[in-house]
């Protein structure tokens, strides 16, 4: 996905093949530009922002413009990083050398392509309810500027203009989708690797036929497996802490515009819709927030499998290098939203929190009483 966005690695590509997909990432960062002037045009000239069905949903995907913008040029500064964990991830799966472990990173890859399907869905639900919808009512699902094609002109200018914002969403969405998707594909490697790492630790002297010394060469081994994973980690955490704090800001506002939509102003069409929206925004924190607290888990379960391992009777070395992998291990691998705020379940709850009193607030303050609905 990534590579079909124009934040591919070039190493392999001939100087042509380079030099077009260069266009290609320049297209793509101008559009990934201009969408957020895009939207300030349209709250500007097209949208009618006294119907408050259509300013709703327009802000719902307004506040995603700036987000969707920021978190592209992350990733564009960023993307060696990928290129980078996708080393790492070839060299920490060395150490799968049995059937079974083959196994288990095939099905790790299966469940990676399964996670972008799910989000390919429920990110294009919305959407493609919204086109219906509009089409139904006879008004472009968001009413964008366009100096082209006037859709009151007549129902086929309305469907080509219909029509081109859908496919400006699809876009827009698509790139949203591989942001979105990425911390969570990285966090379940992430658990993953700490897992097998798990089933190696348990093993460790436990195979009669080794000796001392190939025991201790073992434990090594499983060291460094875990310098690769914090490695892993620390290369990724850049692109993670910053991403995830925008994440966590636009959720926030999209949750409280979209509550303040439903509860208000919804009818039944659009408030189906609008609970899907709702829905689909919670997927860009819930689930990675999840993942990161199931992390720690994994962490806190590593130390006690290498505490209660077969180490009783060993050489003093093995001693000493296996309390110095329970003091790594101890440490448990923390990622933090823009370096202010632990990513966690806790945090995800805070964050509906201040959208519910966000929208507690706006309706108290009567700002959107004489808008008609």
């Amino acid at each position: 996905m990534l590579r079909n966005l124009g934040w591919g690695s070039t190493a392999s590509y001939s100087y042509m093949k380079k030099q077009l997909y260069r266009v290609w990432t320049g297209l793509v960062v101008a559009f990934t530009l201009y969408v957020p002037v895009l939207f300030v045009q349209s709250l500007m000239w097209t949208i009618d922002i006294s119907h408050a069905d259509t300013l709703f949903t327009s802000l719902e995907v307004f506040f995603n413009a700036p987000a969707y913008t920021i978190k592209s040029t992350i990733m564009l500064l960023n993307r060696w990083r990928v290129d980078k964990a996708k080393d790492l991830l070839d060299v920490m799966s060395e150490r799968c050398v049995t059937y079974e472990e083959r196994v288990e990173v095939h099905k790790l890859a299966t469940r990676c392509n399964y996670i972008i399907c799910v989000y390919h869905v429920i990110y294009f639900i919305p959407t493609s309810l919204n086109l219906a919808y509009a089409i139904s009512t006879g008004i472009p699902p968001l009413n964008l500027y366009n100096p082209f094609v006037d859709w009151r002109d007549g129902t086929r200018s309305l469907w080509i203009a219909s029509i081109l914002e859908y496919f400006l969403q699809v876009f827009a969405i698509y790139a949203t989708l591989a942001l979105d998707a990425t911390p969570l594909i990285f966090g379940l490697t992430v658990r993953a690797y700490i897992k097998w790492l798990h089933v190696r630790v348990e093993r460790l002297r436990m195979q009669t036929d080794m000796t001392e010394d190939e025991n201790y060469e073992e434990l090594v081994l499983c060291i460094k497996d875990h310098k690769l994973i914090l490695d892993y980690c620390e290369n990724m955490r850049p692109l993670i802490s910053r991403t995830m704090f925008v994440q966590y800001a636009t959720v926030s506002l999209v949750l409280a515009s979209t509550l303040i939509h439903l509860v208000s102003f919804a009818d039944l069409i659009s408030g189906i819709t609008t609970a899907i929206y709702m829905t689909a925004s919670l997927f860009q924190t819930f689930p990675f927030s999840y993942t990161c607290d199931l992390i720690v888990e994994d962490c806190e379960n590593l130390a006690l499998a290498i505490f209660h391992s077969h180490w009783m009777g060993s050489s003093r070395p093995y001693k000493s290098a296996l309390v110095y992998f329970i003091h790594k291990v101890q440490q448990p691998i923390i990622f933090l939203g823009g370096g202010v705020f632990p990513i966690c379940l806790n945090i995800n709850i805070q964050v509906a929190k201040f959208a519910f009193s966000l929208m507690t607030f706006v309706q108290q303050m009567s700002i959107f009483e004489n808008f008609e609905k």
